[in-house]
């Protein structure tokens, strides 16, 4: 395994995804790093240089329940949490956000969110969020939430303690009202 490099924030983006990237880097100047990735193999090489992260966002594309790549290839949550895991990344308690295009929507987005935090959080606990909404990219490579979708819109939460379990998890919808979600 490659020398890791501990850092608090870390941003792993489509290239596309350019101006979201600046943004962050903005945002965490001295303790955040902005990686961009094109295809699964580079974010399994990408996780495997980072150490003791805090807090991840990955803004790929989407679709319910997988991460996709612009220059091909899917990937599910079970796998990307399982190569985080592995790879030993994540600081205790750690934040992972996912906003790439609805991919926390719908029963294959619940299950993506279960898959990927059982996998990943085994150890270290944390909690997971996605987004149910899709984006619309416009010229120059701004990207908005598609105005259609507004009603609809949720980023959905769920936490998990050391050994992997979901304890508890929330949907938040646009205008801020909650949904708590049933733990078995």
């Amino acid at each position: 395994m490659p020398e890791q490099q501990a850092i608090e924030n870390l941003l792993f983006y489509d290239p596309q995804f350019e101006s979201y990237a600046e943004g962050f880097r903005e945002q965490h100047p001295f303790n955040g790093i902005a990686h961009a990735v094109t295809s699964p193999n580079e974010l399994i090489e990408a996780v495997k240089g980072y150490a003791m992260v805090k807090s991840v966002e990955l803004v790929l594309h989407g679709s319910p329940g997988s991460i996709w790549f612009k220059g091909g290839g899917v990937m599910t949550g079970s796998y990307f949490g399982t190569i985080a895991s592995a790879a030993n990344m994540l600081a205790m308690d750690a934040r992972v956000l996912f906003l790439g295009c609805n991919i926390a929507e719908g029963p294959a987005g619940d299950k993506f969110l279960t898959e990927v935090g059982k996998n990943m959080f085994a150890g270290t606990g944390g909690v997971v969020g996605g987004t149910t909404v899709t984006n619309v990219v416009f010229k120059g490579g701004a990207s908005r939430m598609n105005p259609l979708m507004f009603f609809g819109a949720k980023l959905k939460v769920r936490w998990f303690d050391m050994a992997g379990k979901m304890t508890a998890g929330q949907d938040v919808g646009y205008f801020g009202g909650t949904t708590n979600i049933n733990v078995k």
